[in-house]
């Protein structure tokens, strides 16, 4: 079939996907792979999807936790949603939510923060004297907050002053 047969197919409306082939597919299979390496070899990691433009073919980007990225090419969002459904791990669509800050921050050199046990602060009701492994106190019902304090006393909701013959 040459140019203008599938020129005027394509003008018809007549015009298939031709198959893949199997340079196409071969190298479908290793991007594929790579990007298992990548999931499996990192902790954290989300993928986005990032549309087909004029010049670059649909790409599913993965980005780790500490901002290590890779993009691959895949066929289509079928492909990438697999793909992630077998990895286990979350799919967005780029147009949509864009790209995590920490991706940027590995491309400048910035080593993310990680948070420490050391750096958080105490447990509340964990007193210096305690016992620092007892169980945290149990959690306030909300509107019991104010009978739950013994020296508070509750406030007259009659909101008048009852003052004899007033």
């Amino acid at each position: 079939m040459g140019f203008s047969d599938r020129l005027r197919a394509w003008l018809k409306g007549e015009s298939k996907q031709r198959p893949d082939s199997p340079s196409t597919s071969a190298a479908s299979r290793e991007a594929t792979s790579e990007l298992e390496r990548f999931a499996r070899s990192r902790i954290g990691v989300e993928a986005f999807l990032e549309p087909k433009t004029t010049i670059y073919s649909t790409t599913v980007l993965l980005v780790a936790d500490d901002g290590e990225y890779l993009r691959r090419p895949v066929k289509d969002r079928g492909q990438a949603a697999a793909l992630c459904k077998d990895l286990n791990i979350p799919l967005y669509d780029a147009r949509k939510v864009g790209y995590p800050k920490r991706m940027r921050d590995y491309e400048q050199g910035r080593a993310p923060r990680r948070v420490e046990l050391s750096d958080l602060p105490p447990w509340p009701g964990d007193d210096p004297g305690g016992d620092p492994d007892g169980p945290p106190p149990p959690p306030i019902p909300p509107g019991a907050s104010d009978a739950a304090d013994p020296g508070h006393e509750p406030e007259d909701d009659h909101g008048e002053d009852e003052r004899p013959g007033g």
